[in-house]
């Protein structure tokens, strides 16, 4: 009894210190007259005048080869959200743009997937306006436009990412009770920004590590052939890595939006170009069930 209980307090102590805040997004429907820059899902971005459209050249299902316009997923006005963001992480004012490439629909894991999605930062958001989609992209892969709603949230790691933060000895089950028991939902069907990510494959700081330095992430034999050193080197930097936007599939009456089977989109930055600004260097990474 006594040793449980021990347990139990440094699991407690362990979630104190890695305890996060994220910025809970849930999408409505769109209000008509709603200003160019507000934060929302969908429909036109706002951006410069002159902005060029981000484009990628990749392989769809039927291995046919084309460079192809990337989807507008979604924009928010950092000033919008500046009160929820109790870290302070993100800067107080602009706007953030995510696209990503639908048909191609790459999954983060390889080093040649970089461009298949892109964040844009603009500061100044006065000068923005209204972007029209590229005539060529195909109908489905354009994103039907939802308002946002935020909420600010006390996030915790998945216990698969749990290992690289703590060398505590639990299992899962004890995890998921001390998570629960503070209060906090396990559900990867939502948007968010910052916090952890809500796996649904695994953890995915390590993999952000290694696409990073040209490390290939869809296969076993690309992990056995990596040196030992530089395994403990990727674990050890793997957590420079944070959640910038998690996206989830969307599905309505007149509307379905799918990654994957019903996954997720996950835009991460290492905290030093978080910090920068540099949204530029962002990777992104998709799981589903």
């Amino acid at each position: 009894m006594f040793s449980f209980k021990k347990k139990t307090n440094e699991l407690d102590k362990v979630l104190k210190n890695l305890v996060k805040n994220e910025i809970a997004v849930t999408h409505h429907a769109t209000k008509s007259g709603g200003a160019i820059y507000r934060s929302k899902i969908g429909g036109k971005p706002a951006a410069p005048e002159g902005f060029e459209w981000p484009r990628f050249e990749a392989e769809n299902f039927n291995e046919e080869t084309a460079n192809r316009p990337l989807s507008f997923l979604c924009q928010i006005n950092l000033e919008e959200i500046s009160g929820y963001d109790k870290e302070e992480l993100l800067p107080k004012k602009g706007l953030l743009l995510f696209f990503y490439e639908m048909e191609s629909m790459c999954w983060g894991f390889d080093p040649s997937d970089e461009g298949c999605s892109r964040v844009y930062y603009f500061e100044d958001v006065k000068g923005l306006v209204p972007t029209d989609i590229p005539s060529d992209i195909d109908s489905d892969y354009i994103i039907k436009e939802y308002d946002l709603k935020f909420k600010s949230k006390p996030s915790y790691p998945s216990f698969e990412e749990l290992d690289l933060y703590s060398d505590i000895d639990c299992d899962w089950d004890d995890y998921d009770k001390a998570v629960e028991k503070k209060g906090y939902e396990l559900d990867s069907e939502r948007h968010k920004l910052l916090g952890y990510a809500d796996l649904i494959q695994g953890e995915m700081l390590t993999e952000c590590e290694r696409t990073s330095r040209g490390f290939y992430c869809g296969d076993n034999e690309s992990y056995r052939n990596t040196p030992d050193s530089v395994k403990l080197d990727i674990k050890r930097c793997a957590t420079d890595w944070t959640l910038l936007f998690q996206m989830a599939s969307i599905e309505d009456d007149d509307f379905e939006l799918m990654f994957g089977d019903v996954g997720n989109l996950y835009f991460y930055i290492k905290k030093q170009d978080l910090k920068t600004k540099s949204f530029e260097k962002a990777w992104l990474v998709l799981q589903c069930g």
